[in-house]
């Protein structure tokens, strides 16, 4: 086929589809005792029709989109309008103009709606529905399609009570050949993966119709009487009648009954624009701007409002068509617009003619193919429980309205997500102090101590949100940790820091857990809660001592310090001992620049990043804070320096340079020691320098394990300098 042949099918099958949905759909609207309002009705969604898919070929991102109206929000309206026929309280003109400025409002609210979702670029919230809550709502959407469609197919046919009204003959023969078509159209888009498949169905379908009246013997007036065909029309004009003064002739009050159903439309219209537009995006493997997309559909529906027609968005398989027809561009919007077009202005006479089932059985094939892909297909990919959703959705639809059951269907879909959420293990890690540090050098008397008593401190690092369902969860837990038999838990610290947040409910179960760690003389520390939570904590304590921190780090740099305090001794002889072995190491050190007093101010910089490693400090008094560059590229502190240790002896032993500043967070005292000179005095006379290890100089580039070096070296000058700390301070101020 040419390019432009095809082109030209394709714009022709485009415009005869659109229109066809578009009466297919203002038929679900206008039956029973508004179908005398029919032409009226056809002409309103036709004419909103043109404006949604001329403005939609100019205001999207991917101009070869087709906007239509869509079967979702005309099977909503439909529900209204028929709540409005029972109330019986309007008939005639004021009941079309209800339910005709029920219609256009709904467009405008949806086209408002969009407008400012897409301007505050809000489209992606709707992709926070639950997906069996989706699938749900367009499964009971396709269910109530295929009633439609049966309801269009008898139109003013009176049925008897019960399903047997429903197999009379006569009855029957009304809804028995639109259904066994839309099967039979079902079977071909599904078993024949075609653009052309649909098209020719359809022609089928109509040509079918004409085919059994001819086989029946019917005429066409015959068949019009019958109420197979459409019509009878006044005068051929699909507008007469229509003007503003429909404005005051509605109920107003009965339109504004119906906002639970205007709410519902614009939540489904978003939905639907929003997941329309990104499959799309797939399918032609085109990046769409959705929040453009959402906008320009909001534009068009408010245009489309003006002119009376439903609601619409993004149609799926007209666009792919169209595209794969060759439709370039806006051609294909407005090829779909300009079929709506010819019918509204030249069509009024040939749709008198057209077959009430033909519309019947579109209606039918797509409630068919919902329930199909949406109960059927999807059986397969859910769990139980979401599938259970999925059939609840439309069981409640039928049984009492479609917002009740999308309703019931997001609590069921929350209550579920609740009850798995709440069985996720909400711990990140658990560790005690005996393993896990703070980043802060200490020397090797107070690292022996929390290897042995820090296996008390229980630290355990949380995750996720903590709420109602999982804060007792984790209640049970920390009482199973700390009265577990052959364990000796004095303090139990909560990392909160990797938690997305907390309730109210977790506030008050900390406050119990408290009470608990009280009752078992355990010290509860809890670090990275937030300021608002930390603050409803703390007045919800009676008389819990509970510490609070704002980093894990802070609350381990602190509970070390206690553990070590608490559990350090003084013994006067290994004191002594200790001070005579510093004495002998002092005396025998020559004094010429290898060993010296440095006295620092807060902010003074001791060490520079990239300066040489010729130089190893031990930190005498105060406390030193080691800046190293973080992620972003900011210097920040990841270390913190206590006195006692030893600084510098892995850069100097690894001949790297400084790999972070270390400044003075207070006023300190350092002993720095010029290894460059004891390594050439070790070179020219090896017994004038105590304590060097042959095997651990750094010669000729060789670089031994920093490690062990360092450890050789000044493993006992750290533990004698820590031991008798005090003693040596007095000697050296």
């Amino acid at each position: 086929m040419l390019p432009l042949t095809r082109s030209l099918f394709g714009a022709v099958f485009t415009a005869v589809i659109s229109a066809v949905f578009a009466i297919s759909f203002a038929a679900i609207i206008y039956q029973g005792a508004l179908g005398p309002f029919l032409d009226r009705g056809i002409g309103l969604v036709l004419l909103g029709s043109v404006v949604i898919a001329f403005t939609g070929a100019f205001s999207l991102s991917y101009k070869g989109t087709i906007l239509a109206p869509q079967d979702i929000p005309a099977i909503l309206l439909a529900g209204a309008a028929a709540s409005i026929v029972a109330q019986g309280q309007l008939t005639g003109e004021a009941l079309f103009a209800t339910v005709a400025c029920l219609v256009a409002l709904s467009s405008v609210l949806t086209g408002v709606t969009g407008v400012l979702v897409g301007q505050l670029r809000l489209a992606y919230l709707a992709r926070f529905v639950p997906y069996p809550v989706l699938a749900g709502f367009l499964a009971a959407t396709g269910l109530l399609l295929l009633i439609g469609g049966v309801g269009v197919a008898l139109g003013d046919t009176v049925v008897d009570a019960g399903w047997s009204g429903y197999l009379a003959s006569d009855v029957a023969f009304k809804w028995g050949p639109p259904l066994i078509a839309a099967f039979g159209i079902v079977l071909l888009t599904r078993v024949v993966h075609s653009t052309m498949t649909l098209p020719l169905a359809l022609t089928l379908t109509a040509a079918g119709f004409y085919a059994m009246l001819w086989l029946l013997g019917l005429s066409l007036d015959q068949a019009r009487a019958d109420g197979l065909l459409l019509g009878p029309f006044t005068d051929g004009r699909l507008l007469d009648g229509i003007g503003p003064d429909l404005l005051t002739k509605a109920d107003w009050g009965a339109i504004l009954a119906q906002a639970p159903v205007l709410v519902t439309i614009i939540a489904s219209c978003m939905l639907g624009a929003t997941l329309n537009a990104s499959g799309l995006e797939l399918a032609l493997r085109r990046d769409f701007d959705i929040s453009t997309e959402v906008k320009g559909a909001g534009i068009a529906n408010i245009l489309g409002g003006f002119a009376g027609g439903i609601p619409g968005y993004h149609i799926v398989p007209e666009t792919i068509l169209a595209n794969r027809l060759g439709l370039v561009g806006r051609l294909a919007g407005i090829s779909s617009g300009m079929g709506c077009l010819a019918i509204l202005l030249f069509g009024a006479n040939v749709l008198s003619g057209l077959p009430v089932g033909l519309f019947a059985a579109v209606l039918i094939f797509l409630g068919l193919d919902l329930l199909y892909t949406w109960v059927w297909e999807e059986r397969r990919r859910l769990g139980r429980l979401d599938y259970a959703i999925v059939l609840l959705i439309p069981v409640v639809a039928i049984g009492f309205s479609f917002l009740t059951a999308i309703g019931i269907g997001l609590l069921v879909a929350c209550a579920l997500f609740i009850v798995s959420y709440a069985k996720l293990d909400l711990i990140r890690s658990e560790s005690d102090l005996g393993t896990r540090r703070s980043p802060v050098e200490r020397p090797d008397t107070d690292l022996r101590i929390l290897t042995d008593a820090g296996r008390a401190v229980k630290i355990v690092e949380l995750s996720g949100f903590l709420f109602f369902g999982s804060a007792n969860s984790l209640r049970d837990k920390m009482q199973a940790l700390i009265s577990a038999r052959g364990t000796r838990v004095e303090c139990l610290v909560l990392d909160f820091g990797h938690a997305s947040g907390i309730d109210v409910s977790t506030i008050r179960v900390l406050s119990r857990m408290a009470s608990d760690c009280a009752d078992r003389d355990v010290k509860l520390v809890l670090s990275g809660l937030g300021e608002k939570a930390q603050l409803e904590l703390a007045s919800a304590l009676t008389a819990q001592d509970v510490d609070f921190y704002g980093g894990l780090n802070d609350a381990l740099e602190h509970v070390e310090d206690i553990v070590i305090t608490h559990h350090r001794t003084e013994d006067a002889s290994t004191q002594g001992g200790a001070f005579a072995e510093i004495d002998g190491f002092l005396s025998e050190m020559p004094q010429d620049g290898f060993l010296e007093r440095v006295e620092l101010a807060a902010g003074d910089v001791l060490v520079q990043q990239g300066a040489k490693s010729d130089e190893i400090y031990y930190l005498w008094t105060g406390e030193l804070a080691v800046w190293a560059p973080d992620s972003d590229g900011a210097m920040a502190v990841v270390a913190k320096v206590r006195p006692k240790a030893i600084i510098g002896e892995m850069a100097y032993y690894s001949g790297n340079a400084r790999s972070a500043d270390i400044v003075a967070s207070v006023p300190s005292i350092v002993l720095r020691i010029d290894m460059e000179r004891i390594d050439a005095l070790e070179r020219s006379n090896p017994t004038a320098a105590p304590g060097v290890p042959q095997g651990h100089r750094r010669r000729h580039g060789t670089t031994p394990d920093p490690h062990d070096a360092a450890a050789a070296r000044f493993g006992g000058l750290a533990g004698s300098l820590g031991t008798t700390h005090d003693r040596v301070l007095i000697q050296w101020s």
